[in-house]
């Protein structure tokens, strides 16, 4: 869970936990999905030797309750990466308010 908005509580879920996925839809609460499958909310739409472009395949509201479109971005990852904590992180901060355009200065 990362925090209150709109919504209430948002959670942000990996696609892969179906189990929580469903729990949290009984629940009616705000789930933003991420994983490398075309269903979730942020994937991964390539990699590249020294960046990562990742896909907002829904908008979603911020918590400050600000409507983020659908876009692509990129993120520099660092040699060692587990590409879904960076789809976590970029969800994270992308939820906080962090524009995506700022997201591409960061190194993950």
């Amino acid at each position: 869970m990362v925090g209150t908005g709109e919504h209430g509580k948002v959670f942000i879920v990996n696609n892969n936990d179906t189990e929580t996925i469903n729990r949290l839809k009984d629940k009616k609460a705000y789930v933003i999905t991420y994983g490398l499958c075309n269903k979730a909310t942020l994937t991964i739409s390539s990699i590249e030797q020294d960046r990562m472009v990742l896909c907002l395949q829904r908008s979603v509201t911020d918590l400050g309750g600000n409507k983020i479109e659908p876009q692509e971005f990129s993120v520099s990852p660092s040699k060692e990466y587990d590409p879904e904590i960076i789809m976590l992180i970029a969800a994270i901060c992308m939820i906080s308010g962090v524009p995506a355009d700022k997201l591409s200065k960061f190194v993950f």
